[in-house]
């Protein structure tokens, strides 16, 4: 039977979906993982402690734990007062987008994004009919986010005060961007940040604000302190990146009481399980765990600066054909690119131990660049080796 005779989604027949999640690492032999973007530390001692003092009946009925609640507002009350309202528990970041996505109209919908960015957002966009217009970030730039070509790159004003694209005549429903880059690691101001948000509220544009490697960045820095002030800000975070529980499958979203009661009708109260909600509460109330994580991100990448010859006059390097695109120092990702276009850097990369994601993965990018998450300290020298060779291949 033809699979279009069972009323499935046009976009979904018709569109092949780029991703590089998977459920299944191949490593090298020998090798070592510096694709995933989860914490290669693993999460915090606090979470061990939860798991041993669970109580086994907790998972018969369904979940109604408060603790991860709490521990959210607790997070956040030196920035801003959090309120149970203001708080949707998703299955991750990636569920908590695809929630957002869900709740616009997709009738001519539009989503002004960055590429590159986080892959399975915008495809997910795309499969359920809306357009994704990037504001592509610049190699010859070093991918730095520019803040007032992201302001003026699409913008038209129409007699009915819509935002318009200028070659299509179509309206934006939202903006998307992560924060941290995913996967320059690079990270926008908070001020700029606000700008965007500023800008978008004089439109009726939402902004959805990605800070699944937020924990990477200062909490000062995050998009969550503005949200009282923005009714058209929703903010997602996730537990998978800087407190190492991916596998928990633990995020959540915070935005205005309105916004997240529209969300709320696109999912289900029981989105995050009991033993999830106690174990990701003890990560977020643990003290010191992201911090040191941080440290030693900063320490690979000072290395990686070293042996690429990067200074403030030569950011990307300027010692051989390798180069690292704009990033922040205690982020566990970084891009980097290569001079010859015709090489394939995840190919390389794993010729020498080392596995990466491809950059041909992400909108904008090929197989010439490559995202690289930092290992352990005691697995990096590996990985600066191969940067070594590759930097003069």
């Amino acid at each position: 039977m033809e699979m279009s005779r069972l009323k499935i989604k046009r976009q979904l027949l018709e569109q092949e979906k780029i991703s590089y999640a998977m459920d299944h690492v191949e490593l090298p032999e020998g090798g070592i993982d510096c694709s995933e973007g989860c914490n290669p530390y693993g999460f915090p001692p606090e979470c061990a402690d939860a798991l041993r003092n669970f109580d086994p009946a907790g998972i018969g009925p369904y979940p109604h734990s408060q603790a991860l609640y709490e521990a959210i507002h607790d997070f956040w009350s030196d920035q801003i007062d959090v309120e149970r309202g203001n708080i949707l528990l998703t299955d991750g970041s990636m569920s908590a987008l695809y929630i957002v996505n869900n709740i616009f109209d997709t009738h001519n919908a539009v989503v002004l994004g960055v590429s590159p960015q986080f892959t399975d957002y915008y495809m997910h966009a795309e499969m359920i009919g809306i357009e994704y217009a990037p504001y592509q970030l610049d190699k010859s730039r070093n991918y730095k986010f520019d803040i007032e070509e992201f302001l003026h790159m699409h913008y038209e004003e129409a007699g009915s005060g819509e935002v318009l694209l200028p070659t299509t005549g179509k309206s934006y429903n939202f903006i998307y961007i992560d924060n941290p880059n995913n996967p320059t690691g690079q990270c926008i101001d908070v001020k700029d940040i606000e700008r965007i948000v500023a800008e978008a509220v004089r439109y009726d544009i939402t902004v959805i604000i990605d800070e699944a490697y937020g924990d990477f960045m200062p909490k000062e820095n995050s998009a969550v302190q503005l949200f009282a002030k923005y009714p058209n800000l929703a903010v997602v975070r996730t537990m998978s990146k800087g407190f190492g529980l991916a596998g928990m499958r633990v995020g959540y979203i915070i935005a205005h009481k309105n916004l997240i009661s529209c969300m709320n009708k696109m999912t289900n109260p029981y989105m995050v399980g009991e033993l999830s909600r106690e174990v990701a509460a003890a990560a977020v109330r643990s003290e010191g765990f992201v911090d040191r994580c941080r440290e030693d991100f900063r320490v690979m990448k000072a290395e990686i600066r070293k042996t690429l010859g990067c200074d403030e006059k030569s950011p990307a390097g300027s010692s051989g054909n390798l180069h690292m695109a704009e990033t922040l120092e205690t982020n566990s990702i970084c891009l980097l690119y290569h001079d010859n276009r015709d090489v394939n850097l995840k190919e390389e990369f794993f010729k020498r131990g080392v596995l990466v994601i491809d950059g041909y993965d992400f909108k904008g990018l090929d197989s010439s660049a490559a995202r690289v998450r930092m290992p352990v300290l005691e697995d990096f020298p590996k990985l600066l080796k191969a940067i070594e060779e590759i930097n003069q291949f």
